[in-house]
């Protein structure tokens, strides 16, 4: 559904450089949230070969972050200033999920991302020779695809080892879906409150006009009705 939403943005994606940058500091904070779940793995794991590969996954995320926040300013130099750029989300997933399910979380998320990625390549790759082309974020996307190829096969291979069944993907699919339902709603209801007392508003306006229109009865006066 990520890629069907990602590609019904394609006509906003690249209509500015502006725009370009803004998705790529939403990447570098996905990369920089991903970095400190790594970092959680790589000092919970009881085993030394999957702590050598969460460390190294860590490390290349935190590359990529910074990366895409460096071509995201020189895209849009004012990004500098925004402090949000430095925010990131830290869910501690590696010990709320467990093991088997954070690897089936990260191998789904890493092979969507690097999916994604392909198809923003291809996007830039057809503006070359036009005023639209982008080589440098073209580039940058190629190289972090490399790494993003890496770290969908290890999660694969230690997945495929520590649980032979699928049912860990299913069920990481599902906590996904649950989870970004969960965020919808948690970023949504703002914005449905504030929709639903201005739709109160407007549908209770002709009402206190009425009764600002009715006559008053003077002072010590019942109404009969």
């Amino acid at each position: 559904m990520r890629l069907v939403f990602a590609r019904l943005l394609k006509p906003f994606r690249w209509r500015s450089p502006r725009a370009t940058a803004r998705m790529l500091m939403a990447f570098a904070r996905a990369e920089r949230s991903s970095f400190f779940d790594m970092m959680e793995a790589a000092n919970t794991t009881s085993d030394l070969s999957r702590r050598a590969k969460y460390l190294s996954h860590a490390v290349d995320e935190n590359r990529h972050a910074q990366m895409f926040s460096l071509r995201a300013v020189e895209l849009d130099p004012t990004l500098a200033f925004d402090d949000s750029v430095a925010r990131a989300d830290f869910e501690h997933l590696f010990t709320r999920l467990g093991e088997t399910r954070f690897l089936a979380f990260v191998h789904l998320g890493e092979k969507r991302a690097r999916a994604q990625m392909v198809m923003f390549r291809d996007e830039l790759a057809a503006f070359e020779g036009t005023a639209r082309a982008d080589t440098k974020t073209k580039a940058l996307l190629d190289a972090v695809m490399v790494d993003e190829a890496v770290h969908e096969s290890y999660t694969r291979e230690f997945l495929s080892a520590l649980a032979p069944e699928a049912s860990e993907l299913r069920s990481a699919r599902f906590w996904e879906l649950r989870r970004g339902w969960l965020r919808w709603g948690a970023a949504s209801s703002g914005v449905l409150f504030t929709l639903t007392m201005w739709t109160l508003y407007v549908l209770m306006a002709p009402l206190a006009l009425m009764e600002r229109m009715r006559p008053q009865l003077p002072s010590g006066w019942r109404d009969s009705r």
